[in-house]
């Protein structure tokens, strides 16, 4: 799944830890990766895991959300958008889609991929910290695998919440540093698979990004205080990756391997429906792979 980088990052803790997730280490996992052109969008049935994962994102997103109101045109903004995966399901719910990121080569892969779907949106580079639009200018504001990328979270998050419209909805889902969520349990395959593939294609070393581990907490906090009302949290991503290679950016298996895996992953979910009313995407925080924050932007009082 991709991520979005940061600016090299100066804390001496984290120089000390010798981390590496800067600017220059995610553009060149970008170029140098056959991944970054993989498309997680379809409007027909998944074939893999990831185009999985993002229609799940869309459906938890999309139901926050809420109906339209009676608004003919919505305006959607993803920072750190990657290869626009998750704008790519809002441009098919006739969302006016626009797509920023610092990195020009991956603004470069976006546009490739809305093209190739023949999907429209607007494509910007720009700075999470700066985002370059004036305030309120978008209705609905996500991003996925961004904020765990920054040392201090509230200046990229204020910028979010400021370029939202009144009664907005701000998104933020969070990859954070998980050492016991389930994917410990599924260690050994892709272990197995990691042997597989480096004795018969070899599997070249990725790129290393700093990444929090703070919880919601930390970032409700920040939510709230820079005004957001309605405010709520859950785990999500609720299955494990299956891959001889999980890193960034996530590399698929083969087409039978993933659409068998597929047909698994969606008879797990049947059953939870069969449970539960809740989305079976959404989990206890800590389960999962990541975890959601959400809130609302207050409408002025009419006076």
């Amino acid at each position: 799944m991709r991520l979005f980088y940061v600016r090299k990052l100066a804390s001496k803790k984290l120089m000390n830890k010798k981390i590496t997730g800067d600017e220059r280490s995610f553009r060149k996992a970008w170029r140098t990766s056959k991944e970054s052109s993989y498309n997680h969008w379809t409007a027909g049935p998944v074939q893999n895991q990831v185009q999985f994962a993002f229609r799940n994102h869309f459906e938890v997103f999309d139901g926050l959300i809420g109906p339209r109101r009676g608004k003919k045109n919505r305006r959607f903004l993803e920072v750190g958008c990657g290869r626009g995966s998750l704008s790519s399901y809002f441009a098919a719910a006739g969302w006016d889609c626009t797509l920023v990121d610092i990195s020009p080569e991956v603004i470069a892969i976006a546009r490739k991929i809305f093209s190739k779907n023949k999907q429209r949106a607007k494509f910007v580079v720009g700075d999470a910290n700066r985002l370059p639009f004036e305030d309120g200018s978008f209705d609905a504001v996500a991003s996925i695998g961004l904020f765990e990328h920054f040392e201090q979270i509230q200046k990229p998050i204020s910028e979010q919440i400021r370029i939202l419209a009144p009664g907005g909805v701000f998104l933020g889902y969070i990859v954070p540093k998980y050492l016991d969520n389930l994917q410990k349990d599924f260690a050994w395959i892709n272990e197995i698979l990691k042997g597989y593939a480096s004795e018969h294609r070899g599997a070249p070393a990725k790129q290393k990004v700093y990444r929090s581990d703070h919880p919601s907490g930390a970032y409700l906090k920040v939510m709230k205080k820079l005004g957001l009302r309605r405010l709520g949290a859950s785990g999500i991503y609720s299955l494990p990756m299956i891959s001889h290679s999980i890193e960034f950016p996530f590399t698929l298996m083969p087409p039978r391997a993933e659409a068998a895996l597929v047909r698994h992953f969606q008879k797990i979910f049947a059953a939870r429906r069969r449970k539960s009313r809740r989305h079976p995407w959404l989990c206890r925080e800590g389960e999962g792979q990541a975890f959601l924050v959400w809130g609302y932007k207050q409408i002025k009082n009419r006076s």
